[in-house]
C-alpha cells in the first residue's frame, strides 16, 4: 500500500507536468486498476501505462471528465473578432441555408444530421447519439449536399468552383 501513498503521486506529477491535476489521477487509475490482479512489482510500470494513457488519450474518462475544456491562449480577448474569424462567401451561403426553415421534415431530417456532422462528430458517433444506421446517415448527408447544391442560395458563378462540385463526389 505504500506505493499508493507516495511513488503513485510522483508518477503522476511526472505525467502531467506538474499540473495540479495530478492529485485526481491517482485516485482515477487507482479504481481502474483496483478491479485487475497486478503483482507488486509490476504496479509501477502499470500504474505509469494507465495513468499516460488516462491523462493524455482524448477519449479517456479522465480526459472527458477533468480535461474537456480547452485553456483559453494569452491575449485571446484582445483578437478583433474580424481578425479572429473571416468568414468566406461560402461559409455564408452554407449558414444561410441551414438557417432557412425546412420544407418538409425529410429536409429537416437532413440539416439536423449535416449539423452535427459540422459541429465534428463522426458517423458512428452520430450512430451512437440518435440510432440511426451508417448507411441512412450518410444518405441524409449526400441528400443535404445535393439540395444546397440545386438551391436557389447558390447562384451561377458558385456553381463552377470546386467547393459546390457535384454532392455525390464529396464528403462533409
Amino acid at each position: 500500500m505504500e506505493f499508493w501513498k507516495r511513488e503513485a503521486y510522483d508518477i503522476a506529477y511526472k505525467i502531467t507536468g506538474g499540473n495540479n491535476l495530478f492529485h485526481d489521477l491517482v485516485p482515477h487509475v487507482f479504481l481502474l486498476l483496483a478491479k485487475l490482479d497486478i503483482k507488486e512489482q509490476d504496479l509501477p510500470r502499470v500504474f505509469a501505462r494507465w495513468a499516460y494513457n488516462q491523462y493524455n488519450w482524448k477519449e479517456s474518462k479522465f480526459n472527458q471528465l477533468y480535461r474537456g475544456s480547452v485553456p483559453i491562449p494569452d491575449g485571446f480577448d484582445k483578437i478583433a473578432d474580424d481578425e479572429m474569424y473571416n468568414e468566406s462567401q461560402y461559409q455564408q451561403i452554407l449558414d444561410a441555408y441551414l438557417e432557412q426553415s425546412p420544407d418538409n421534415d425529410e429536409e429537416l431530417f437532413c440539416k439536423e444530421i449535416t449539423k452535427m456532422r459540422l459541429m465534428g462528430m463522426t458517423y458512428r458517433e452520430i450512430k451512437g447519439l440518435t440510432g440511426i444506421n451508417l448507411d441512412t446517415i450518410n444518405k441524409a448527408i449526400n441528400k443535404f449536399k445535393y439540395d444546397l447544391h440545386n438551391s436557389s442560395f447558390i447562384s451561377g458563378d458558385c456553381q463552377g468552383s470546386p467547393e459546390f462540385g457535384h454532392a455525390q463526389h464529396q464528403t462533409i
